[in-house]
């Protein structure tokens, strides 16, 4: 049932902010896409990951733009086909991130380029099977084509095939960062203690560590607002709510758009942008000061994901760094 029990008004005022907070998602993976293809300095192994991430947001969001296919089965089963697809990668590939971060950072490993080959197959055999298996129940639910969960079958796909890994990666993204924000800390406190001794200035900062939260909670945004329309519309079917359906539209929508902004455009990134095209530094200058803010620890991230220069660049060089905490 769902957004099929709102009016055609309704359902037509949905697909259209579907649409419009799609193209921003758009917009800022084919930014993330173009940069990669552009800059060959970019083409680290941190980046490929978010290359990955980006490229699944970009076909995720960009099925959109179908409309609500509610005539056409082949147009409505190939939207249904590439919602489900990609936004289960795009969500396990933000577990990729976390997972080379933690392994990284904490467990101190330099081999993790070695499992780049093996999360691709993971992530891309999950999606797809994720994909195909519910692909029978794949038909117009109201302002899109999805899974239909009108009967009971339909409410048990949704969960078993999209919301219940999506929450364990959301769990699993939210351990992760945890674990990490609490070591960096750990080690600010104690290059804290040294560089008071040796009036030398500390590496990092506790607001910069801090904003690694930002990640999982991108996360948390884009997706809590669906989840709790899923609960309203299995729990009432016949009385869809507008407002949440507006919600979890737009937040969804906008998946792609916040992954751009705290994945990829790293200091880094940007940089190579107003060196291939000047003009970009007055646009930069205008909002330099919030810029320098947000993404104040992205390049420490780009590094520290990158085995080859997170020893020399995030540790310091007393070595507080390699003392691992006793608990997370």
């Amino acid at each position: 049932m769902g957004a099929k029990q709102l009016s055609e008004a309704d359902q037509e005022t949905l697909t259209v902010i579907n649409q419009v907070f799609s193209a921003f998602s758009v917009c800022g993976s084919a930014i993330i896409i173009t940069s990669y293809v552009l800059f060959p300095s970019l083409r680290k192994f941190s980046y490929k990951l978010v290359l990955f991430l980006s490229l699944s947001d970009l076909f995720n969001q960009g099925s959109s733009f179908f409309g609500n296919p509610t005539d056409d089965k082949a147009l409505c089963t190939i939207q249904a086909l590439s919602i489900q697809f990609w936004s289960v990668a795009s969500f396990l590939w933000t577990g990729a991130i976390a997972y080379v971060l933690r392994s990284t950072v904490i467990d101190k490993r330099t081999d993790i380029e070695a499992s780049y080959r093996k999360m691709h197959y993971i992530i891309w055999s999950l999606a797809g099977s994720s994909a195909i298996i519910p692909s029978w129940k794949y038909e117009p639910t109201g302002a899109w084509c999805w899974i239909e969960g009108a009967n009971l079958e339909g409410k048990i796909m949704r969960f078993v095939f999209y919301y219940a890994p999506l929450w364990f990666c959301i769990g699993y993204n939210c351990f992760a960062y945890i674990s990490v924000i609490r070591f960096l800390r750990r080690v600010q406190l104690l290059a804290n203690s040294i560089s008071s001794q040796e009036k030398t200035q500390p590496r990092y900062e506790m607001k910069a560590i801090s904003r690694l939260g930002w990640y999982p909670s991108i996360l948390v945004f884009c997706h809590t607002f669906a989840t709790i329309n899923r609960i309203q519309n299995w729990v009432e079917p016949h009385h869809p709510s507008f407002a949440l359906f507006v919600l979890h539209t737009i937040s969804q929508s906008l998946t792609g758009a916040l992954n751009c902004v705290a994945y990829g455009l790293n200091s880094a990134v940007r940089s190579a942008w107003f060196e291939k095209f000047p003009f970009l530094k007055a646009l930069g200058a205008c909002c330099g000061k919030q810029s320098n803010k947000f993404h104040k620890f992205e390049n420490e991230m780009s590094t520290i994901t990158d085995p080859s220069e997170r020893d020399a660049e995030l540790v310091p060089e007393n070595g507080v760094g390699d003392e691992k905490p006793n608990s997370l």
